[in-house]
């Protein structure tokens, strides 16, 4: 009877905070890919993992190898698309897709963030209050030390009559 391949979550959690694709971990623990990604997406919801992909990169003709008509390289699609009309540069259509979807993820994330700062705000107001009421009680003590000191003068310096 074949064993069932087994991971180790806290393993698993590990290699994916370091930024290993689930593919490498996958491969590394020898299980399907689609096995990982169950557990990576019980992190994610749980908030014990950040979700975040890698970049796409495209491929090139030039860099697949593919050749066009004669043996010369094929005209690349995703060449033609990073430059425009004379010569501009332009973003890839994926790329700007990546983009707004890395920029709406950004924006979700604003008034948690604001509600952050506002409470540092409030943090910070009580820690400055504090130290004055603190500063006050010092120069309060210290008065009422030099005070104590004019009256009541130092014992090696008694008389006796």
């Amino acid at each position: 009877m074949a064993r069932k391949a087994t991971v180790d979550v806290d393993k698993v959690m590990q290699m994916l905070r370091e930024g290993q694709s689930t593919q490498s971990v996958a491969d590394f623990f020898g299980v399907s890919r689609q096995a990982i990604d169950l557990h990576r997406r019980k992190f994610i919801q749980s908030g014990q993992l950040v979700e975040r992909r890698a970049p796409r990169r495209t491929v090139t003709a030039q860099e697949s190898g593919e050749t066009g008509i004669k043996g010369s390289p094929a005209s690349s699609p995703a060449k033609s698309a990073e430059t425009g009309t004379k010569g501009s540069p332009t973003v890839s259509l994926d790329r700007l897709i990546e983009l707004s979807i890395e920029a709406f993820e950004s924006l979700k994330k604003v008034p948690k963030l604001e509600a952050e700062l506002e409470k540092y705000k409030r943090d910070y107001q009580r820690a400055a209050e504090q130290i004055e009421q603190l500063e006050r009680a010092v120069n309060k003590r210290n008065e009422q030390e030099a005070r104590w000191n004019l009256v009541v003068p130092p014992e090696g310096g008694k008389t006796s009559s």
